[in-house]
């Protein structure tokens, strides 16, 4: 993992929260995002979209029903975001 990477994946998902979920402020990266925020699939689904539009890259549907957290979600991000500049 590139810290410079993962550094504009972070950003994109605070800006992508800012756009899609503007009440949501200073979340915790290790919490669920549907039990403990309590975001249903159209919030984490808006999240998704304004991710993919920031950082060029589509996000496959199974990886939202694998991703329980920001910081998982981040990690797959990476992996995508690697396999469409290589």
């Amino acid at each position: 993992m590139t810290t410079e990477l993962r550094q504009e994946i972070n950003q994109a998902i605070d800006r992508a929260l800012a756009s899609a979920l503007p009440e949501m402020k200073n979340l915790d990266r290790d919490a669920a995002l549907t039990g403990d925020i309590g975001l249903d699939s159209v919030q984490i689904m808006n999240l998704v979209m304004e991710i993919e539009d920031d950082l060029d890259v589509s996000v496959p549907v199974d990886i939202l029903s694998e991703v329980q957290t920001l910081n998982q979600l981040a990690e797959r991000l990476e992996s995508l975001v690697n396999e469409s500049r290589s």
